[in-house]
């Protein structure tokens, strides 16, 4: 798929680089993956992660602060989703650039963003 010659607003740009910030944790990545069949309770997630349940509902805070998953509340239980089809096509255009790489008809040295530090 070629993408068309339209600029993408500067508008656009930022809100994409918040969203896109903000799921720059893999644990993240991961609850945004188990979401994408359903809604999931914090245990549920929890457990499926292995993450402690403070961290869990850290995580899903800030995801729900940048419109990222949303949630309904039943009794004392919580219920969170994905908040918007955006966030599916993230997960599809990263499936799909893995399914490139691991076929070889694209190459890409991962090593060297690996070994690099983070900039903070």
């Amino acid at each position: 798929m070629v993408r068309e010659s339209s600029k993408i607003s500067t508008e656009f740009i930022q809100t994409a680089a918040r969203i896109l910030k903000t799921l720059g944790h893999p644990d993240r990545i991961k609850i945004v993956e188990f979401l994408e069949d359903g809604e999931k309770t914090v245990g549920q997630i929890q457990r499926e992660l292995n993450l402690l349940q403070p961290v869990t509902s850290q995580h899903l805070k800030v995801m729900y602060d940048r419109n990222i998953v949303t949630f309904r509340q039943k009794g004392t239980r919580y219920f969170y989703s994905l908040a918007n089809n955006f966030i599916i096509k993230i997960l599809d255009c990263m499936s799909e650039v893995q399914e490139k790489l691991d076929s070889g008809e694209w190459d890409f040295d991962f090593s060297k963003i690996e070994n690099q530090k983070e900039a903070v």
